[in-house]
């Protein structure tokens, strides 16, 4: 998005702009104190804002829109103490999917087939 609001690649603005996200988007593991997690939660949301009034002041629209689009979805891994896991049930049909094309080697062909048919139950109701 720092592309497409015309932003240049190491300038000032850009490194500013992505450390902070790199640092609000990082997890640290072994947490599991709801307490701390809370806290975590509450500095990395106002972090957060703090870019996005940042970008909305030097009018960094495509920016602003994105971020204000991943905002509530944003800290669920952390908020559901996941861990490295996912809540999305088509991240984990490519995680297996992947794992079987690489360990039992099925065909580009076979796993797009497997995709497609998980995908449609996922998301139409269809059932094979």
């Amino acid at each position: 998005m720092l592309w497409e609001d015309s932003v240049k690649r190491k300038s000032k603005e850009w490194l500013h702009i992505v450390a902070e996200l790199m640092e609000i988007c990082a997890i640290r593991s072994g947490v599991d104190c709801p307490d701390t997690i809370k806290t975590m939660l509450e500095s990395k949301q106002a972090r957060l804002e703090k870019i996005i009034a940042y970008c909305k002041e030097k009018k960094y629209t495509h920016c602003v829109s994105y971020l204000e689009n991943a905002r509530e979805d944003m800290f669920t891994a952390l908020e559901n103490r996941l861990q490295g896991k996912t809540t999305s049930s088509v991240e984990r049909l490519f995680r297996t999917v992947n794992m079987r094309v690489n360990v039992s080697k099925w065909s580009t062909e076979g796993a797009l087939n497997v995709t497609k048919v998980r995908l449609a139950y996922y998301y139409n109701g269809f059932d094979a």
